[in-house]
């Protein structure tokens, strides 16, 4: 089944109301090898909500976040093994999450002291749901993504991964008038949107 034919399927299924992507969990052999067929399903952004709604300070439903010496240095030395010139990382946040916004600063400095490019944006009035997502444009994973997503498996952050996000954008934007979700500029191959701090448990 295609990407695009799961990620539909999955749209039909979740409630209605919310922004919603394929969740890929798995090994990284499943994702390097068919992500888009490994197992679980999980929410990622939701639309914006009037300001009047938009919940004041931090709210982070976890305790925050920070990379131990240990985790920065696991993160750093995976991404120095790319051997791609690529190496490029984008990043995503809801800057009025205080708590989302320091870590994602910390993974950040990760990757520059790892000598990868780094994009850093707003979430354009997007509210992220919490934890780490990847999503790749394309249905194949250009290889320094894969990098990417095993560095911060390996520094034991749990990533929700999907393929073919860049057709499902096109997809929803046609069919559903006031959709919203995450864009990829036309150069940009992935993004790691970096939500709350998830809930413990």
């Amino acid at each position: 089944m295609s990407s695009r034919a799961l990620l539909l399927v999955a749209a039909l299924v979740i409630v209605v109301g919310g922004v919603y992507l394929v969740r890929l969990r798995g090994e990284v052999a499943d994702l390097r090898r068919d992500p888009v067929a490994a197992r679980a399903q999980a929410d990622a952004p939701t639309p914006p909500r009037p300001a009047a709604e938009q919940p004041a300070g931090p709210a982070a439903p976890g305790q925050p976040r920070s990379l131990t010496a240990e985790q920065r240095q696991s993160i750093v030395e995976a991404l120095q093994g790319e051997t791609d010139s690529t190496r490029s990382v984008w990043f995503q946040v809801d800057e009025r999450n205080t708590e989302a916004v320091a870590f994602q600063k910390q993974l950040s400095a990760a990757f520059r002291d790892a000598g990868w490019r780094v994009d850093e944006r707003g979430s354009g009035g997007l509210t992220f749901k919490p934890g780490i997502y990847l999503l790749v444009g394309e249905d194949e994973w250009p290889h320094y993504a894969t990098t990417a997503h095993d560095a911060l498996d390996r520094a034991g952050f749990d990533v929700k991964a999907a393929r073919g996000y860049r057709a499902y954008y096109e997809e929803q934007k046609r069919d559903k008038p006031g959709w919203q979700g995450p864009r990829l500029d036309p150069d940009q191959t992935y993004v790691i949107l970096v939500g709350p701090s998830p809930p413990p448990g």
